[in-house]
């Protein structure tokens, strides 16, 4: 059994010694394929649930060695690839101080689930969870008499410790206890104790069996689909986002489905698992916005041919590419239509849920859905916005969060309270919030006076104005709270700030397109966010047409549309471009800033190809 191990860990180039502590925790240190926790647990080597073995196509066949082993590589080398991403956007240290993950942070992310490994580092860095379910997860995967043995810490100091340091200790708790682990029969004995390794029997079922009681017990998702039912009538209408009023776009349908969908976990849990910072936006939030923000925070991305139904969870969206379209220039991705996974209770099966135009809100066939996408040589995009609390939900769990774990090396949990900013809001002193005013008043952000802001390291009601602003900017929750997405935003900002940011090269263009849209009056458009969309789709256009200043902007005749001339009109040199108004007004000013920014990468390749090109010519000649 333990030859199957180790020569599955070679060919996929998977630490050895990882894989069989793996299995060896799985199973109690027995190795015993025959291993089992009934029809509804989990089975096999590296104990695959049943919703796992079915994601990896091994479902009735978990108690094959060289199958389940298989199968647990391949696991092994997809979480791994996730973690990787995620730190490579987030730039969050792994939980074991590595450069690289081992297999601690490993084991921890699929034990907990990926949300779970995030809020493991938020309680390290911060002082605070960011998931209120982690505390009663950690408490399930821990035992008595081992937490005493490995962490000096008894049960009951450790139930009243703070989230930062029972984070801490649980996983110290795990990195001690694989580290420990002893296979002389290949030749691995203990990495940093000396001690024979403790009794595995009762701990080592206790983490791949704490994702089983959700399923059993766990949350039934009706929203979506009860939705869809009720608004069956309700006709696709662009920019529209109340399916009340009779039409909805797509992405307004799929923020409708996702954030009851939302409610409907909070309520089945009994607390709030998405916050209200963490629903999405029908006003900000289009097709491409969705996709981008549930991969931000999942981790999740599935493209291409590998969005299939077995890799699809209800729940999940769906953005599609369907080629270049004149509009959808600097989308994420280039979405340009969103869908949602949705599950219907009458005959089990997974189906699309889309507002999609000529049809309106409709529920169809996932599998024909995929094959007609698919056959089109549509781009298809998956992530998971419910990713949080996949643990939570009725026999739907992913497979990150279940099955095999990880082990190995030590982890240095100081490191990252220095690298990782704490939640900031009203009343809050100190270096990070003048970091952060620091960084709002290099974007040319206010308070509500217009006012500048004063780098005094105290967080009042000025800087709370001027994190609102940036929030709504950025299409986020305006409640002056400084968490976890703001924090990302903020980030993100200071390497690709918005056009309406002071950093980006392009901002005194879209100064003079705001200025000059200002000059059309208060009735021009129907709120100040509609007047920035309009000035940051204006800069693009203006961009792309060459011109280097917006001198007047008028609009037309109908009032349908918009014009920026650069020059004199009577001047036989001037330049101008048109725009339809209701279009401007509707572009996220996101979208119009990564379009900005793409058009000029691509400027300078061709530039580049161009100058190659001579180079080459002068060369031969």
């Amino acid at each position: 059994m333990l030859d199957i191990i180790e020569r599955e860990a070679v060919e996929r180039n998977i630490p050895r010694d990882d894989f069989l502590r793996f299995a060896h925790v799985e199973t109690g240190g027995a190795f015993d394929e025959l291993a089992s926790r009934g029809p509804g647990g989990a089975k096999g080597l590296f104990q695959f649930t049943p919703p796992t073995a079915q994601q990896y196509g091994i479902a009735g066949r978990e108690l094959d060695a060289v199958v389940n082993t298989d199968a647990a590589a391949r696991l092994y080398l997809d979480n791994r690839t996730s973690l990787v991403n995620r730190h490579e956007r987030d730039g969050r240290p792994y939980l074991s101080g590595k450069p690289e993950p081992d297999g601690l942070d490993m084991y921890l992310a699929h034990q907990q689930g990926a949300g779970g490994y995030r809020s493991l580092q938020t309680a390290i860095a911060t002082g605070s969870f960011g998931l209120e379910s982690t505390r009663a997860n950690i408490l399930n995967n821990v035992g008595e008499k081992e937490l005493k043995s490995l962490t000096g810490v008894d049960s009951a100091t450790f139930r009243r410790m703070s989230d930062k340091d029972m984070a801490q200790t649980f996983v110290q708790y795990w990195d001690t206890k694989m580290d420990r682990i002893r296979i002389p029969e290949k030749g691995i004995e203990p990495i940093s104790a000396t001690q024979q390794a403790p009794s595995h029997a009762a701990p080592a079922h206790s983490a791949p069996a704490q994702p089983e009681k959700p399923a059993a017990q766990g949350i039934a998702l009706h929203a979506a689909y009860d939705l869809t039912n009720k608004y069956d009538h309700v006709k696709y209408g662009l920019g529209a986002k109340d399916p009340d009023k009779g039409r909805v776009d797509c992405s307004g349908w799929v923020v409708e489905m996702q954030n009851a969908t939302m409610d409907e976990i909070n309520k089945g849990a009994g607390k709030a698992i998405f916050t209200k910072d963490e629903k999405f936006s029908p006003g900000f939030d289009s097709a491409s916005e969705l996709l981008r923000k549930a991969e931000l925070r999942s981790g999740v991305l599935i493209q291409g041919k590998d969005v299939t139904a077995q890799s699809l969870k209800e729940g999940m969206i769906i953005g599609e590419d369907n080629g270049p379209q004149s509009w959808d220039k600097g989308r994420y991705k280039g979405i340009d239509h969103i869908t949602m996974v949705v599950r219907d209770p009458k005959d089990g099966q997974l189906k699309i849920s889309q507002s999609r135009g000529g049809e309106g809100v409709e529920l169809s066939s996932l599998d024909s859905y995929l094959e007609r996408k698919h056959a089109k040589g549509v781009k298809l995009y998956a992530s998971d916005p419910l990713s949080e609390a996949r643990d939570l939900l009725q026999e739907r769990s992913q497979n990150k969060q279940q099955s095999h774990p990880a082990s190995e090396h030590k982890p240095s949990q100081a490191h990252a309270a220095a690298d990782a900013p704490s939640v900031l809001r009203e009343n809050a002193r100190g270096a990070e919030v003048r970091t952060l005013q620091q960084t709002l008043q290099q974007l040319g952000y206010k308070d509500a006076g217009g006012n500048e802001l004063k780098a005094d390291g105290a967080y009042g009601q000025r800087t709370s104005d001027a994190v609102k602003a940036f929030q709504r900017a950025h299409g986020l929750q305006d409640d002056g709270v400084v968490g976890r997405d703001t924090q990302a935003a903020l980030k993100q900002a200071e390497k690709t700030p918005l056009l309406s940011e002071k950093t980006n090269s392009d901002h005194p263009l879209f100064n003079q397109a705001l200025n000059k849209l200002e000059q059309l009056g208060p009735n021009a458009f129907a709120n100040r966010q509609q007047l920035v969309n309009a000035a940051g789709h204006m800069t693009f256009e203006a961009k792309v047409s060459g011109m280097q200043r917006i001198d007047m902007v008028a609009q037309s005749k109908d009032g349908n549309g918009l014009f920026a001339v650069q020059g004199q009109p009577t001047d036989p040199a001037h330049q101008r471009i048109y725009t339809e108004k209701a279009t401007a007004a509707e572009r996220p000013l996101e979208q119009s800033s990564n379009a900005v920014r793409q058009d000029a990468q691509t400027q300078t390749q061709v530039q580049d190809q161009h100058e190659q090109q001579r180079s080459q010519t002068r060369s031969v000649g």
